[in-house]
């Protein structure tokens, strides 16, 4: 695994993308920092995490679409097949690298509260803690951009999936409050939900048969509901939305509260997402 770190690293860092990614990082932390702690005099500098949790829009699928799209295209993946290296031990390391590249100038943003609190009452708790949950936030978008990275060879396909993906986890918390909470309205967000599911179970597997069936028993599950307790499908297009907002976790933080919870969401999604890369590259390891 340490030397696909290196690799990676080195190849993040030989071009423009490791350089741009932290370059746009400290860019937004800094234009936060100077208009909000510094202009509008605010003593709270977890309002800059915050604000500038919308850069990973950016930033995630710049520097996760080729990490295993670039190796599919270029047939260097077979290299990795063939060797003695895991693919827990391929993705892994990979995932380490790009989370590297984001602590960087996190590590280097988080001196500018402690040069604040020499000029003012700034709760460094409150900072450090939002800081590390920016991190973590980080950590698991990043997990996601590697799934789909994934998924493709060719890398602006990975970028766009991604980014349409983080845009409506950015948006979710607002999208519950302007979508019916009716059960028909959970019928036809919960039946696109399964097409998706059957898409993406159809690329899996590259079954057409497969995608049906998952399909046709997700449909028939939804349908079963819908018809036997309505009811359960009352309020659940919030419930499902709320459980995407991977961004509005972050503002408890920023509120001061610790939050044990979120922390373990993050780490769960991380998990999850890096599971699923592993199978992805598993499938075309024996495909």
């Amino acid at each position: 695994m340490a030397a696909i770190y290196k690799k990676e690293i080195r190849s993040l860092f030989c071009g423009l993308t490791g350089w741009l990614s932290i370059a746009l990082i400290l860019l937004v932390f800094g234009v936060y920092t100077a208009v909000m702690n510094l202009s509008e005099g605010y003593a709270d500098f977890s309002l800059v995490p915050y604000n500038a949790q919308i850069i990973f829009l950016i930033a995630i699928p710049l520097i996760t679409m080729r990490a295993l799209a670039e190796e599919r295209r270029q047939h260097t993946d077979q290299l990795l097949y063939s060797s003695t290296l895991s693919a827990y031990e391929v993705v892994f390391g990979k995932y380490l690298a790009i989370v590297t590249v984001i602590a960087i100038p996190l590590a280097i943003s988080s001196v500018y509260p402690l040069i604040l609190a020499e000029y003012g009452r700034v709760t460094l708790s409150t900072a450090f803690s939002a800081m590390f949950a920016f991190f973590m936030l980080g950590a698991a978008l990043t997990a996601v951009g590697l799934f789909f990275s994934s998924l493709s060879s060719n890398q602006f396909v990975s970028a766009a999936l991604c980014f349409g993906v983080l845009l409506l986890s950015y948006f979710a918390k607002d999208l519950k409050t302007l979508l019916s909470t009716n059960v028909v309205t959970a019928l036809y967000f919960f039946s696109v939900v399964a097409l998706a599911v059957g898409a993406l179970a159809r690329y899996m597997t590259r079954s057409w048969g497969i995608a049906a069936i998952v399909f046709a028993v997700l449909e028939a599950i939804l349908i079963a509901i819908y018809l036997a307790a309505p009811g359960a499908l009352d309020g659940s297009v919030a419930a499902a939305l709320t459980s995407i907002a991977v961004f509005a976790r972050l503002e408890t933080f920023c509120n001061g509260i610790f939050d044990i919870a979120a922390l373990l969401y993050y780490l769960s999604l991380i998990w999850l997402f890096i599971f699923f890369s592993i199978q992805a590259f598993e499938k075309r390891r024996w495909g």
